[in-house]
């Protein structure tokens, strides 16, 4: 099956979708100054094993976890505009 990409000019002007773009964005900034947050106000949550024991801290899991869901939620933008652009 192909596909034909036109022009933005050529398939109606409306390029993405700002309305779910602003919510994904707004969900991963609550996580993102989340983590800053607790870096600048509670360093030592950060600084704690992951488990008793352990030499993986909250903060690279935490930070793992910032990337991974912006990642995933650049995933779900695109399956979601690509899925209305080819109808």
């Amino acid at each position: 099956m192909a596909v034909q990409i036109s022009p933005p000019s050529e398939a109606g002007g409306r390029i993405g979708r700002p309305r779910l773009g602003l919510g994904l964005t707004a969900i991963l900034m609550v996580f993102y100054f989340g983590f800053v947050g607790l870096g600048a106000f509670a360093p030592s949550v950060l600084a704690q094993p992951l488990v008793d024991g352990g030499t993986v801290t909250v903060a690279f899991a935490y930070g793992l976890f910032v990337i991974a869901l912006g990642v995933a939620l650049t995933g779900i933008y695109v399956l979601i505009a690509n899925r209305e652009r080819i109808r």
